[in-house]
């Protein structure tokens, strides 16, 4: 049971990373009432949620299955790839850069600039160090 409720806290905290880091106290209390029903930090906290909210938004009962979700780049991105160790994730966009991200904390490394014209994919090297992109020009 306490593997589950830490592991529903990450899923918590990854979920409400943006409005946590932005606002802190007020984004608790909110954050519980846009949580999962059945999620074990909703139903832990109940007596915490905001009881002037008489209308209520409908959620899922558990997390999706989405983790992170990316959105620094202007304009659409192509697929993404992970280094080797995978420790870095490198996404390509319509924008024409390419960003590396840090897979652990999803902070952005780099933006690399550089292609007139969108990029179409991206590789590291087997050494996660160097990554190779291909532009459509």
């Amino acid at each position: 049971t306490l593997i589950k409720l830490v592991q529903d806290k990450c899923r918590f905290i990854m979920h409400h990373k943006r409005a946590i880091e932005s606002s802190p106290l007020r984004a608790y209390r909110s954050a519980l009432l846009f949580s999962p029903e059945h999620s074990l930090i909703r139903q832990f906290f109940k007596q915490e949620e905001l009881t002037w909210a008489t209308i209520k938004p409908a959620m899922s009962d558990g997390w999706s299955a989405c983790l992170q979700t990316l959105e620094i780049h202007s304009d659409w991105v192509n697929p993404a790839a992970f280094s080797h160790d995978s420790a870095q994730l490198a996404s390509l966009s319509g924008d024409r850069t390419v960003k590396v991200w840090d897979v652990s904390s999803d902070d952005g490394l780099q933006t690399l600039k550089g292609h007139s014209d969108s990029a179409l994919s991206v590789a590291f090297f087997h050494d996660s160090a160097r990554l190779a992109s291909a532009p459509s020009d």
